[in-house]
């Protein structure tokens, strides 16, 4: 039998505020570790939520692909007016990428629709580099060998919340460490978090991604808020008398454990816990209020006030005491079974604005060559058309930009439109991803500062893809 004192209990405790206390204490013994964690560096993650379908992304633009494509999707052009020469799925519309290795596609050529104008400007400039065909995998596979069930392949494939689990913990719904998380650990026990609350931040829900061992996603407001105790700041909660003000005091000081007391040791700490968790976040809050607004505008969208969050939260890097950060956001909405045509143009402009602001705030910080930005997703979507939709997929295609990103570049591979191609499965022209997930991410950490070691430790599949294959940074 495992006996634990009540300290050992609360430090592997899931209680707190939003992820804004932690356990200090828990890795004070382990061996030191060998992250790189000179000057400062930030990865910005942003899961984009239902399957973004990167068949309707990056397109083709030479008229071969794009004849190919527009006959098995006639459905989803359809939706998008295509033969109307106003249409941004009309091909001579398609943005243009001027793949720098694109001689390494026999001819064919690649765009994005015009909602995505600053992903082509990024990508044409060298900010951004495409990465093509990733997904979840434990090793390489093909067609053949899932048709004879020989291939090792990762749990429910199709699952939304499993398939977002897998991409940020590597594992489905449970599983309880994400590789953000772990990488904000590492950075941590090697002394480049003096504050370890700030090394992972949420601009959204706390999702999976930034559960580490020791790291615990921290909460910040969106551009533009600050956090509230509802009912202690909101007057309409108890109403203008001075008894409803007496009342929200004592509320407030109740919500911040200021005069709780109690005989049982555990639920004493607990709300303790709880009470410093909630005075960090009002803490940060006040301090980004108080700070300097940045020149640059960001959309009142949803991603867009997202990631002016983590835009004011690196702007007080130097206050919050830490050289590396791993930040997240999320975008909702890609889940296009019907009606794609208006839904993914809709998110494609929200993600195209959000991410030109926040260039145009990392220039303004001077932080864009120490940042990563990187687009996860819970799968791509099906090559074959559902009507006007398209259904679950598996592997699709990513962002990522930076200041130091080898931009111009598709990195992986991107088949051709060809159901007969061995990356398609058999049904609906799924993709089985050339990239593995693990690959991809143990890129973004080596950049991050992580060594091989470290790398491997996170990612157990990693020595069985190649590295080297992915060298946008």
């Amino acid at each position: 039998m495992t006996f634990y004192n009540r300290r050992q209990f609360l430090t592997r405790s899931t209680l707190g505020f939003a992820g804004a206390t932690m356990g200090l204490s828990m890795l004070a013994h382990a061996p030191a570790r060998a992250a790189n964690t000179g000057g400062y560096k930030a990865l910005v993650g942003i899961m984009l939520k239902g399957g973004m379908d990167n068949n309707d992304t990056i397109l083709p633009r030479d008229s071969a692909s794009y004849d190919a494509l527009k006959a098995l999707r006639g459905g989803i052009f359809d939706s998008h007016n295509a033969d109307d020469p106003t249409s941004s799925r009309y091909r001579e519309n398609i943005l243009p990428l001027n793949v720098q290795d694109g001689v390494r596609f026999n001819g064919r050529q690649f765009g994005v629709p015009r909602e995505l104008a600053a992903v082509q400007e990024m990508f044409n400039t060298g900010d951004l580099a495409v990465v093509g065909n990733v997904g979840p995998l434990l090793d390489t596979v093909d067609r053949d060998a899932i048709e004879a069930q020989s291939a090792l392949l990762p749990k429910r494939i199709f699952s939304h919340n499993d398939q977002q689990s897998t991409w940020m913990a590597l594992g489905t719904e449970g599983t309880r460490r994400g590789w953000g998380g772990q990488f904000a650990d590492a950075v941590i026990q090697s002394g480049g978090a003096p504050n370890p609350l700030y090394a992972a931040i949420t601009a959204t829900s706390p999702d999976v991604f930034l559960a580490g061992q020791r790291a615990q996603p921290f909460r910040i407001p969106k551009v533009g808020s600050r956090l509230r105790i509802d009912g202690a700041e909101r007057k309409w909660h108890l109403g203008y008398s001075d008894d409803a003000d007496a009342a929200r005091a004592k509320l407030a000081a109740f919500m911040r454990r200021e005069s709780f007391d109690h005989t049982n040791l555990f639920r004493r700490d607990a709300v303790k816990k709880s009470g410093v968790g909630i005075e960090n976040q009002i803490a940060y809050s006040e301090r980004a209020n108080a700070a300097m607004p940045l020149a640059t505008e960001f959309p009142s969208t949803g991603l867009g006030r997202q990631l002016g969050g983590v835009a004011q939260a690196m702007s007080l890097r130097g206050e919050l005491g830490t050289s590396r950060q791993v930040f997240y956001t999320a975008q909702g909405g890609y889940d296009t079974h019907d009606s794609q045509g208006g839904a993914i143009s809709a998110r494609h402009t929200e993600l195209g604005d959000a991410l030109a602001a926040f260039k145009a705030a990392m220039i303004e910080l001077g932080t864009w060559d120490d940042v990563l930005v990187f687009t996860m997703s819970d799968f791509g979507r099906s090559m074959v058309g559902n009507g006007d939709g398209s259904d679950h997929g598996w592997g699709g295609h990513h962002f990522v930009a930076g200041g130091s990103v080898r931009g111009g570049h598709i990195y992986g591979d991107i088949p051709e439109v060809d159901l007969a191609h061995p990356q398609y499965t058999k049904e609906r022209g799924r993709l089985i991803p050339t990239t593995s997930v693990e690959q991809h991410a143990a890129a973004l950490g080596s950049w991050f500062g992580l060594d091989s070691g470290e790398l491997n430790a996170i990612f157990p599949n990693l020595s069985r893809f190649d590295r080297s294959a992915l060298g946008f940074v």
